[in-house]
């Protein structure tokens, strides 16, 4: 091979092994995960937000997620996930009830820090997968 081949082989290698890094993020969020913990700032409000341990959400490989439970009872709409920044948007079809989270992964569970207005960046969600 010539040099100018064996850059270009490395080149390509490398573009394919980041484009697969960034998939990872987005596969490892497809499924379904329940809500174990709420908090608002340091305070542990679980059992307001989740009352009867029955939330969850469940992401789909085409995009979209859906979410059930009480309080709040059924959502559905779009999801993208920045798999560099680990930023995640849900795109509720309820008005008004779009967020956007900063999640980090730790095994098969998820902290969600909120994110936009000062009240907003105080909750945190904790998810554990389930499927």
């Amino acid at each position: 091979m010539t040099k100018n081949r064996i850059i270009s082989f490395v080149i390509l290698i490398t573009g394919l092994f980041s484009c697969a890094n960034n998939q990872a993020p987005k596969k490892q969020l497809i499924g379904k995960w329940t809500m174990t913990k709420v908090y608002d700032g340091e305070k542990d409000i679980t059992n307001k937000m989740n009352p009867k341990n029955n939330r969850w959400i469940k992401f789909n490989r085409n995009g979209s997620f859906e979410s059930d439970g009480d309080p709040h009872g059924y959502n559905d709409g779009n999801w993208e996930l920045d798999p560099e920044k680990l930023i995640l948007f849900l795109d509720s079809k309820l008005e008004g009830d779009d967020s956007e989270w900063k999640i980090a992964f730790d095994g098969n569970t998820t902290i969600w820090t909120g994110i936009g207005t000062p009240r907003q960046e105080r909750f945190k969600l904790i998810h554990k997968k389930i499927e």
